[in-house]
């Protein structure tokens, strides 16, 4: 019987689950993003540096195009493609199904190289990191 990856993704944290038959799922990845649910401010240690413009006689502030955040779940957003593409490159798994709050599902489906997308078989547009192994096979059931 050919095996599934199932990936169920937050910006919080990631699980990856293999079902090999229709009743049963087994976890084969964790992996934590703590930084996904902070807020920029609890990220930086400082505020952004601020200059002084001479013929204005005005102060502004220095600013970074990407907060840390969203660095911090760049990183991590890429962290989730780089394990899918080494099971895919592993022949691990013959078909994917990702479940991502919608924002994260557009993103990783973005992501994803052509030959992965070409395995993916559903994709659940559900924050469901919450759930148990069990509710997530249960609404599998209907897709």
């Amino acid at each position: 019987m050919k095996q599934e990856w199932i990936v169920v993704a937050s910006r919080a944290d990631v699980r990856i689950f293999a079902r090999k038959g229709i009743r049963s799922l087994e976890l084969i990845s964790e992996v934590g993003n703590p930084a996904g649910m902070l807020r920029t401010k609890d990220l930086e240690s400082d505020s952004p540096g601020r200059a002084t413009d001479n013929r204005m006689h005005a102060r502004h502030a220095y600013s970074t195009e990407e907060s840390s955040r969203d660095r911090s779940l760049r990183t991590f957003y890429r962290e989730i493609i780089e394990i899918i593409q080494r099971g895919a490159f592993e022949h691990r798994f013959e078909s994917l199904t990702i479940i991502a709050e919608p924002r994260l599902l557009g993103i990783l489906r973005a992501l994803l190289p052509a030959n992965v997308k070409a395995l993916v078989r559903h994709e659940i547009s559900k924050d469901l990191s919450y759930e148990e192994a069990a509710e997530i096979l249960t609404r599998l059931e209907g897709v």
